[in-house]
């Protein structure tokens, strides 16, 4: 069995932060991608899994092949990173059986309709509902961008949503 290290929603997916200090202080040596769109685009999908270090194997799979993956083997064995580039896959992951017992919200990018709630980290409402469904669900959720900042809780996010 595999061991889940971090779970974390970052609309960059593979880059310096991710490498230099998250991969580094969970010491995963295995990154698996769960993303729809991504995981149906070679060409994308071969330029994250050059953009990881030496030593790291990167694999990009749907949310039904995470689900069936797990269900199968839970993932076989190593220290996973999980990434998801929307907070809509790692919801659609969730409902389709794929464990995450902690989620870290660390990068959602600025655009219309999406308001600044922890750093730089943005939110429109249909992410604060599936964040919401997901918490119901059983999952914590924390926003935290870079390991030695204090993480933010989702009730308190959620309150400056209302705001």
């Amino acid at each position: 069995m595999a061991e889940i290290k971090l779970a974390r929603v970052d609309f960059r997916l593979i880059h310096g932060q991710v490498i230099a200090r998250w991969l580094k202080q969970i010491e995963a040596n295995r990154i698996i991608i769960i993303d729809d769109l991504l995981s149906k685009d070679p060409f994308m999908s071969q330029v994250y899994v050059m953009a990881a270090p030496a030593g790291v194997n990167v694999e990009i799979i749907s949310t039904d092949e995470a689900a069936a993956a797990w269900k199968s083997n839970e993932l076989g064995n190593g220290n996973l990173l999980i990434l998801f580039k929307r907070v809509k896959s790692a919801f659609e992951a969730q409902q389709k059986g794929f464990p995450i017992h902690t989620l870290q919200i660390g990068g959602l990018g600025a655009d219309v309709g999406r308001k600044v709630v922890h750093n730089q980290i943005t939110l429109d409402k249909a992410d604060a509902e599936k964040l919401q469904k997901i918490s119901e669900n059983g999952t914590k959720v924390i926003f935290q961008t870079v390991p030695e900042e204090k993480f933010g809780s989702l009730d308190k996010i959620l309150k400056k949503m209302k705001e």
